[in-house]
């Protein structure tokens, strides 16, 4: 999951944070008068990947952010802008292209169509220790970081949008989600493959969790796509679409449902020493 920025700016304690694009955010602060001051913060990490070089130097960098106040931040919001329209172009063409093919008289045969796909072997994070077979290019990984869901590439460019595949981190010819970003991949490929599809046991947690932590990729989704296919509103918690979610979830509750067990008395005599009677009167 991508973090937002929080606690101290350089324009004073962040009071409101709003995603504008993926790892850009629009920034309400109150300086140390009690002035609201307002700004655009993009993850340095991300810079090459969202502003021309242009645009990048009129900012000014604060440890993993670069930073644009009241005078400059309308241009990231205009380089984002017009990345969203031309991303929104290429998805719009490359989802149309993809419901034609899916609504035909039998689902396509991703093995026969692309022959088979070779199973990852490396994560970003390191070597796949284990992993399980979803179905053809799509795999469930375990590396010594995490659960990992890979996609090959050739699943992502026929079936996901582009935005969907930012989300994802290459490795060679896989992309990785970890569970959290998982959603936006499951999102779009829950309708194509059964298989992907029996792997979210709760869609209502799902679209929530897209709601709360991806709410531009949900914003730029609902934009390209009819209406009776957008993600909608729920009323749920997030991040547990998952089975290895929900079994964390109730682990935790179990845990903190414990009582916590009273000390005995010759155990707290064992922790403070022999109690002694000063006869104070």
């Amino acid at each position: 999951m991508h973090q937002p920025p929080q606690g101290e700016s350089i324009w004073g304690t962040i009071n409101t944070c709003v995603e504008i694009a993926l790892n850009v955010y629009m920034i309400v602060a109150v300086d140390g008068q009690g002035i609201e001051r307002e700004g655009v913060m993009v993850r340095k990490n991300a810079v090459k990947d969202t502003l021309s070089e242009k645009a990048a130097a009129m900012g000014r960098e604060d440890g993993d952010w670069l930073c644009f106040d009241e005078g400059k931040k309308d241009i990231p919001m205009y380089e984002v802008l017009q990345r969203r329209m031309a991303l929104c172009r290429r998805m719009e063409a490359v989802v149309m292209k993809q419901m034609e093919e899916i609504r035909r008289d039998g689902k396509l045969s991703l093995t026969d169509y692309f022959g088979e796909c070779a199973p990852p072997v490396e994560t970003p994070a390191g070597q796949v220790d284990d992993m399980l077979h979803v179905r053809n290019g799509i795999y469930m990984t375990q590396d010594e970081e995490s659960l990992k869901f890979a996609v090959h590439e050739a699943v992502a460019d026929n079936f996901m949008s582009p935005m969907a595949a930012e989300c994802g981190s290459r490795q060679g010819d896989y992309l990785f989600y970890d569970t959290a970003s998982s959603a936006v991949m499951l999102n779009e490929l829950k309708n194509v493959f059964d298989e992907v599809s029996a792997l979210v046991i709760s869609e209502d947690s799902l679209y929530a969790t897209l709601d709360q932590n991806f709410p531009a990729y949900k914003q730029l989704y609902n934009a390209c796509v009819p209406k009776e296919e957008q993600i909608p509103e729920a009323d749920a918690p997030a991040e547990l679409f998952l089975a290895v979610q929900l079994e964390a979830a109730r682990d935790r509750e179990e845990q903190e449902s414990r009582p916590v067990e009273e000390e005995r008395p010759e155990e707290m005599e064992e922790e403070f020493g022999e109690q002694i009677d000063y006869d104070i009167r």
